[in-house]
C-alpha cells in the first residue's frame, strides 16, 4: 500500500490489499482455464474467424459503457467502410473508429517487432505515461468533447458515477494533483512488488487506480480500460483482453458498484477484483468451450469422412452433417424443417418422411445427431466424449 498526500486533494492511497482466500481461489480457477486454453491448438483459419470478432464486440462493449450507440455487426461495417444505418451521429462513428484504431495499435505490437517505439511502448509490462497519453490522443482525436485535449491532463472538477450506482465520487480537481498522482501511479503499478502479483491482479489494480485519478476531461473509462488489456496483452494472455471489455458492458450495473464498494473500503481493493476476475473466468471458459467445439467440429469432420469410405452413411447423411458443420450458427431443427426450410430441404424435399426419419435415426445411432425432449435435432459435438 502507498499513501500520497496530494497538493489540494487530500490523501491518495494505491492499494493492493484484498482478502486473500477470496481473491485467490479466483486465481487459481483463472490460471487453470488460461494454461488449459494455451495448450489447446488453434488453426490459423480460427484465428482469423475469432480475432475480428472479439474486436468488434470489445470496441461496441468498452464504447456504449460511455453511451454509444453502435452494436459489434455495425462497428463491423464501419470498419469496412460501410455507413451503419441512420440513427448514429458523426461523433458515435468517429468513436468507434479511433477505439479500432488504439486496439489495432495494442495488436500490432503485440505481433511484430518492426515498429520498435510502439513494440516498446505497447507491449513491454513497464507502464508509462507517454504509452497512457498515446492512447488519449488515438481514443480522443477529433471528438467535440468539452474542455478535452487529446492526451493533454485536465485541470478542473470532474464527477463520476451516479446516486444509482452507490454513490458519486469527485477525483483530485486541479492538475498538480493529477500530475503528482500520475508520476506516482506509473512508479507504484512498475514497482517490484505490483510487477511480481499475479498478471490478473496487477491488470485490475491498474484500470482500478487510473480511473480513481481520472486524469483526462474525457475518455478516462476507455483508456482504463485499454491499460488493462495492454498489460494483459504483454503477458501472452489471448483473448481476455478484449473480452472483458463486453463484459463489463454486460455487467455494467455491477460495474460501477464495484468501484463504489471498493471507494468506500478504503483499505482493500476485494470488490473491484473480484468482479473483475469473476469476468476473466467467464471469458476464459467461454473460449475454452469454444475452441473445444471447434476442435470436435475438426475431428466430426474426419470421423464422417472414415464413415462415407466405409458406408455406414449415406451420401445425403453426409451432405447434411456437412450443412451442419457449415452452419455457424448451430440451430436446432425439426423433421419437419428438414423437409420443408432451407438451407436442409435442398436434401430432403425429395424424399419420404419415412425415409428422413429412417436418416435421423441412423445418424442419431452415430452419436452424430442428438435430440432434445421437443424433438429437435442438432449437432452432438460431444459424441466423442463417451
Amino acid at each position: 500500500m502507498k499513501e500520497v498526500m496530494t497538493f489540494k486533494s487530500g490523501k491518495f492511497v494505491f492499494c493492493d490489499q484484498y482478502d486473500k482466500p477470496r481473491i485467490e481461489k479466483l486465481l487459481v480457477e483463472a490460471s487453470i482455464l488460461n494454461a488449459t486454453i494455451n495448450d489447446l491448438p488453434i488453426l490459423p483459419k480460427w484465428s482469423s474467424q475469432i480475432d475480428p470478432e472479439l474486436l468488434y464486440s470489445s470496441v461496441a462493449g468498452t464504447a456504449a459503457i460511455e453511451g454509444n450507440s453502435l452494436d459489434a455487426n455495425e462497428v463491423r461495417e464501419l470498419d469496412e467502410g460501410k455507413i451503419p444505418d441512420a440513427g448514429h451521429t458523426a461523433k458515435d462513428r468517429l468513436e468507434i473508429t479511433n477505439l479500432i484504431g488504439a486496439y489495432r495499435l495494442l495488436d500490432q505490437a503485440t505481433s511484430s517487432m518492426k515498429n520498435v517505439f510502439y513494440a516498446l511502448s505497447f507491449t513491454s509490462n513497464m507502464l508509462a505515461e507517454n504509452h497512457i497519453r498515446d492512447l488519449h490522443k488515438q481514443i480522443t482525436k477529433g471528438l467535440p468533447y468539452e474542455d478535452n485535449i487529446p492526451g493533454a491532463y485536465r485541470n478542473g472538477m470532474v464527477k463520476v458515477g451516479d446516486k444509482a450506482h452507490s454513490g458519486i465520487y469527485t477525483p483530485p480537481k486541479i492538475i498538480e494533483d493529477v500530475e503528482l498522482l500520475m508520476r506516482e501511479f506509473i512508479d507504484w503499478i512498475n514497482s517490484d512488488e505490483i510487477i511480481n502479483e499475479n498478471i490478473f491482479v496487477r491488470a485490475a489494480l491498474a484500470h482500478y487506480h487510473f480511473s480513481l485519478i481520472h486524469p483526462f476531461w474525457d475518455g478516462n473509462g476507455r483508456v482504463a480500460r485499454l491499460i488493462e488489456a495492454s498489460l494483459l496483452q504483454s503477458a501472452g494472455i489471448r483473448y481476455v483482453p478484449k473480452m472483458l471489455s463486453n463484459y463489463y458492458f454486460r455487467h455494467v450495473d455491477d460495474y460501477y458498484r464495484a468501484f463504489s464498494d471498493t471507494i468506500r473500503v478504503e483499505k482493500e481493493v476485494t470488490p473491484f477484483l473480484e468482479f473483475n476476475l469473476r469476468g476473466v473466468i467467464e471469458s476464459l471458459q467461454t473460449m475454452k468451450t469454444r475452441i473445444a467445439n471447434l476442435i470436435r467440429m475438426l475431428v466430426m469432420r474426419e470421423h464422417l469422412h472414415l464413415l462415407g469410405s466405409n458406408k455406414a452413411i449415406s451420401k445425403r447423411q453426409n451432405d447434411l452433417i456437412t450443412l451442419l458443420l457449415d452452419d455457424t450458427s448451430g440451430k436446432p431443427f425439426t423433421l419437419h424443417e428438414l423437409q420443408k426450410s432451407l438451407p436442409y430441404s435442398m436434401l430432403y424435399r425429395k424424399v419420404s418422411e419415412m425415409t428422413a426419419r429412417r436418416d435421423l435415426k441412423n445418424l442419431l445411432g452415430l452419436k452424430l445427431l442428438s435430440v432434445d425432449a421437443d424433438n429437435r435435432y442438432s449437432l452432438n459435438l460431444r459424441g466423442f466424449d463417451s
